[in-house]
């Protein structure tokens, strides 16, 4: 089993559904892995364009730099860095 396969079944289970929900719903998928190294300039980096994640869900590993941000409620909201949480950031599909 794909370690995507077992994370969505965890994610259904953990949403009180069949575990093969979230799987029936994406489809066809892929495990997408990004690692952005730490900045060797920090201060004049700008970070990321806003941006809408094109993944039925997100996972995040987030650490101490901040910046990370959600749009919510027509404005942005920054995340708290709370060790040793995991993100998980679900996608609205229509």
């Amino acid at each position: 089993m794909m370690l995507s396969e077992k994370i969505m079944e965890c994610l259904s289970e953990g949403l009180g559904l069949r575990r093969e929900a979230v799987k029936e719903v994406m489809g066809e998928y892929m495990m997408l892995v990004n690692y952005y190294p730490p900045c060797p300039h920090s201060d004049s980096f700008q970070g990321l364009d806003p941006h809408t994640d094109v993944n039925g869900f997100t996972l995040i590993l987030p650490n101490e730099v901040p910046g990370l941000q959600v749009f919510k409620d027509d404005h942005w909201i920054n995340l708290e860095y709370i060790p040793p949480a995991i993100i998980v950031i679900i996608a609205i599909r229509s």
